[in-house]
Order: structure tokens, then sequence, then C-alpha cells
């Protein structure tokens, strides 16, 4: 075909070197360009070729390297999380046993809290009972209360503290005539806070009056033992508060303080 071609191109047979070469290489143009194409698209498909063989051949290396790691993997890992695990079970049990200890613990403070209370409650009383008798032990020997007013007598209270009939809007009794002139609203709240309960007659106000200056620790002048009642009163007083005191200075450890005291 290239020699028809060639054969063509010379009118008469003759021809000169450079257009043979330019009859030649014009021949060669579409055959270089189709191999050059070709050459091209070899090229292209046999670099995606390996471009798609090296990550197949990675995946494929990957996939196998993982399932070769991932059971060492898994059981590096459970054999650095048993202590952990083990640990925070340990620590779980003595939080759990902390909590009882303390709730014990709380228990018995809350105990010895009420314990202290009752106790503090119970010495309380009787020393406002002290305090009581010590005023009435007073008032025994004021007479009628003109010349040495009586002292007044405190109001105690459940808890064992102490107040003054004034905290209940009630006058101050430091006389028989203040006593006397009480009238019946207020004799009846005197008796209910001083907690005196009415022998015979309740409703008889000579009576009630009779009470309330008994409690107060008013004695009758013209009485043969007044003083004798007086200084027995007196004393059983002293004696009941060295005896509270005593009480509670064994209570708070410190008895033999008291003994050497006094």
């Amino acid at each position: 075909m290239l020699q028809l071609h060639l054969r063509m191109s010379r009118p008469g047979g003759h021809s000169t070197p450079n257009n043979d070469i330019d009859v030649i290489t014009n021949a060669l143009r579409p055959l270089i360009s189709g191999l050059q194409q070709r050459l091209d698209s070899i090229s292209t498909q046999f670099q995606n070729n390996t471009v798609t063989a090296r990550d197949d051949m990675l995946q494929t290396r990957l996939r196998d390297g993982l399932r070769t790691l991932r059971p060492e993997i898994a059981t590096d890992i459970d054999q650095r999380l048993a202590p952990l695990i083990n640990g925070a079970s340990t620590l779980q049990n003595e939080v759990i046993t902390t909590n009882q200890r303390v709730a014990e613990l709380r228990g018995l403070l809350e105990t010895a809290r009420n314990d202290v209370l009752d106790g503090r409650d119970t010495i309380n009383r009787h020393v406002a009972q002290v305090l009581v008798r010590a005023c009435q032990c007073y008032n025994a020997g004021c007479g009628l209360g003109f010349t040495r007013p009586f002292r007044v007598v405190p109001v105690v209270e459940a808890d064992g503290s102490l107040q003054l009939p004034n905290a209940f809007g009630l006058p101050l009794l430091l006389n028989t005539r203040m006593i006397s002139n009480l009238t019946d609203h207020e004799l009846k709240q005197y008796l209910q806070i001083y907690g005196i309960q009415v022998e015979g007659d309740g409703q008889d106000r000579r009576e009630r009056l009779t009470q309330l200056r008994a409690h107060i620790g008013y004695v009758p002048p013209d009485s043969i033992s007044s003083y004798g009642v007086a200084i027995c009163s007196l004393l059983m007083g002293v004696f009941s508060y060295i005896f509270v005191l005593f009480v509670a200075a064994v209570v708070s450890g410190r008895g033999p303080w008291l003994l050497i005291s006094l």
C-alpha cells in the first residue's frame, strides 16, 4: 500500500529525495498516531491495573493483619483492664463497708446525743427544782414579805429551763398583799404555770390563795414551827443542790474535783 502511494506520488516515475521523505512522513503519520493512542491506552490501563492491584494488596494485607492483631489486642486490653476491674470492685466493697460503718456511727452518735440531751434535761430539771427550793426556803424567813420581799419563784419548763412569771404576763409576787390582790384569772394562771393541784374545793378562792402562798414558801408568823420549817427546808434545799451538783460533775467526769473543792 505504501509502495502504491509512493508510485502515485511520483509523476513520470521520477522524484526528489525531499519529496520522498515528505511522502513517507505523511504516510506514516496516521500509523504513528494510531500506535501512540494504543500505547497511551495500554499505559493508562496498566497504571490503573497497577494502582488497583496495589490497593487490593494493601487492603488484603491490612485485613489479614487486623484479623491477626484483633485477638491479641483484645487479650491485651482484657489483661490491662482486669486489675482495674478488680480494684474498682474492691473499692466499691470498701465504700459499702465504710457507708455501713458511717451509718452505725451516726446511729451511735444519735443515741449518745439523745442520752446527753435526756441527761441534760434531767439535770436541768433537778437544778431548777433546787433553785425553786432555795427561793421557797428564803421566802419562809421573810414573814409577810413587806420588810424583806419574797424571792420570785421561777417557773420550771418541761426541758428544765426557767421562766419568770412576768414572761406569762403575770405580776411578780413580792409579798402576801400582792398575792391577795391577784384577780381570779391571774390566780388561775399562777396555779397552772406552777402546776399546783388545789386540794379540797378547787373553786374556793381562799383555798387557792393558800395553796399559792405555800408554793411561794410563805409561812405564817404565828406558826409555832415556822422557823423550824424554814430551817429544815433550807437544809433540804442545800443538800439537794449539792447532790445535783455532784451528779452533774460525775456525768461530766469532774466528780473528784468537786469533792476536793467541797
